[in-house]
């Protein structure tokens, strides 16, 4: 128990009518672990999030939150090592500035004025509402609202951070930005959510809960590719790899000429990059400029960037080309433009 940030113990769960939501769940999760909580409208998902700071306490079965028990005497405790972010800002957001929603918590913790002061500063600037200190939430975009919501948890600096449907209603700029965010983090971190696409970036892990259990408990990057087991649960394949099949069967498949199947071939690629200590994979879909043509027929479905970042001349023989990067190796990205030299292995 003490070596784990959350610790679910044959939790179970009914509401006072006799619904049972939740059935026996049992889950373990690391400090600094970074996991996915997915699954079916319905499967318990949200209940299983407000288990977590004492919103809700179990029928039956235990929790545990860095060592403590999740029980009415150790709640206050709890809940400044947990930090949950709903899907609607507004069930957090009722002060009447931004900055008093982001000192609610500091304040609450009796910090000096000068500490809450530096927090809340602190909790602006991450989430890019700098400046923003004498808003009303009133007044705000649902994005900016999300994200003040988000800085309203971060102040008192929980060491566990539960989002519920993080990426909901976020232009693609803040959404890349929030995915950056949660990259770089080290705390605990359970999303909660139906973006594929953010859990695959971001977590190295993934829970599946299904009618009240928990189906699935793997890597991020074996169950997010597993079309037949995402479909299983009504879940679909994330945007970025569904893309990649559709496009690779075009290719491969469709009627056009040179030209926009050269267009096509050069300004999609499906990247993976390997992150951290347990080699989680990703998948980007962006553009790349190139100083050489894609003239292809077929190459092995992989190939590698040479780790040491060395550059070979080369042409490319596929229409359509999956990267691998070495997982020890550490990459600095632009995710607009992205000049590489490529290592390939031997044709098929």
């Amino acid at each position: 128990m003490k070596n784990t940030a959350i610790a679910v113990d044959n939790a179970f769960f009914s509401y006072p009518d006799g619904h049972e939501v939740l059935q026996g769940i049992s889950c373990s999760i690391k400090p600094g672990e970074k996991v996915a909580l997915i699954g079916p409208n319905g499967a318990g998902k949200s209940t299983f999030m407000s288990l977590l700071n004492g919103v809700s306490l179990p029928t039956s079965g235990a929790i545990h939150i860095a060592g403590m028990p999740v029980i009415k005497e150790n709640l206050i405790r709890i809940r400044r090592k947990v930090g949950i972010v709903f899907q609607d800002p507004d069930d957090q957001l009722f002060c009447p500035t931004a900055f008093d929603d982001v000192a609610f918590g500091p304040l609450n913790l009796g910090l000096p004025k000068d500490e809450i002061e530096l927090r809340v500063k602190e909790a602006l600037t991450t989430v890019g509402l700098e400046g923003f200190e004498e808003r009303s939430s009133f007044h705000l975009s649902f994005g900016e609202r999300k994200r003040l919501a988000l800085a309203s948890v971060l102040s008192y600096q929980p060491d566990i951070l539960v989002f519920d449907e993080p990426s909901t209603n976020m232009d693609p700029l803040n959404r890349r930005r929030l995915i950056e965010w949660l990259q770089q983090s080290d705390k605990t971190i359970l999303l909660c959510t139906h973006d594929l696409d953010i859990a695959l970036e971001v977590c190295s892990r993934c829970l599946v809960l299904s009618e009240g259990s928990f189906k699935e408990d793997g890597s991020a990057k074996d169950i997010l590719h597993d079309r037949k087991l995402l479909e299983h649960y009504n879940l679909e394949l994330p945007l970025a790899l569904m893309t990649h099949e559709l496009l690779t069967e075009k290719l491969r498949t469709g009627q056009m000429d040179e030209e926009h199947r050269q267009i096509i071939a050069s300004f999609l690629h499906a990247h993976r990059h390997s992150h951290g200590a347990e080699g989680h994979e990703h998948v980007h879909i962006h553009f790349h400029d190139h100083e050489h043509e894609h003239l292809h027929e077929e190459v092995a479905d992989q190939h590698f960037h040479d780790p040491k970042g060395a550059h070979h001349d080369h042409s490319h023989e596929s229409e359509f080309i999956q990267h691998s990067h070495d997982e020890s190796t550490t990459h600095t990205h632009d995710h607009h433009s992205h000049e590489a030299s490529h290592k390939h292995g031997s044709k098929k």
